[in-house]
């Protein structure tokens, strides 16, 4: 049987590169995203392929509605992956930024995550949710506060889901992907450090999707700097910021 994947957010980025490694591989894959043009480059390039394509805003009062049409375009689903993401600098707090990483990173990431555990566990089937989060999530970070709190957020809501499937009895995996810097338009134009491949990155994903990890750090150096980052006392780490240099209002991890 044919395995069904969704990819949310897949007009660009990491989210783009799974949906393509995926049609590759054979699968029936739903890509929405926000910009029509990069859904039909997609359709394009794998004319031949199972890919069924929606026009979704996370943000919409009906993003829900949304999902359930193309999870019946597409016959139901497998994996689920939740790649859309939002986050500046914010030192300023400025209330608009910080709204938009609320609706994006956590409004919309709830919407989604709340209606395939529903549909999956009402339905008797066997599912995978996948998020996009960040190292930036792993401990909070003064110049990016909305941004690092929302993917924070991801990974503790989805630890409550999986006791929640338990609780329900429900056969649900969840793994919350951690990657550091990557190549992608998220952060173009900026020389940031220890920057790594797309598609290697990807390749890394891709991997641990695989094997249904629960977290994982993408990829090499940045799981050391995990570690470190979760090991620094809490006054050293406030202590650092005063060693950080930023400029405002600019991608971050």
């Amino acid at each position: 049987m044919t395995k069904k994947v969704i990819v949310i957010g897949a007009t660009s980025g990491i989210g783009h590169s799974i949906a393509r490694t995926y049609i590759k591989r054979g699968y029936k894959v739903g890509v929405a995203g926000r910009r029509e043009e990069r859904l039909e480059e997609l359709r394009n390039e794998f004319p031949e392929a199972a890919v069924v394509s929606m026009q979704i805003d996370v943000t919409t009062e009906d993003f829900t509605e949304m999902l359930k049409q193309l999870v019946e375009k597409m016959g139901g689903a497998d994996l689920v992956v939740y790649s859309s993401g939002y986050g500046v600098e914010n030192m300023k707090l400025d209330e608009q930024t910080s709204v938009r990483e609320i609706n994006v990173n956590v409004s919309g990431f709830v919407k989604c995550v709340g209606f395939f555990f529903n549909y999956w566990c009402d339905n008797h089937l066997r599912g995978h949710f996948v998020v996009m989060s960040s190292v930036a999530g792993i401990r909070a970070l003064g110049v990016t506060p909305g941004y690092s709190s929302t993917k924070h957020f991801q990974a503790f809501y989805l630890e409550s889901l999986r006791q929640l499937a338990v609780m329900r009895g429900a056969d649900i995996c969840f793994t919350s992907i951690k990657p550091g810097f990557v190549d992608t338009d998220f952060i173009a134009g900026r020389n940031y450090p220890l920057t790594q491949p797309r598609e290697k990155s990807v390749e890394h994903i891709i991997k641990a999707i695989d094997a249904r990890r629960k977290n994982c750090v993408i990829y090499g150096k940045w799981k050391w700097i995990a570690i470190l980052m979760k090991s620094i006392p809490a006054p050293l780490w406030r202590a650092i910021g005063k060693l950080t240099i930023v400029q405002s209002d600019r991608p971050r991890l």
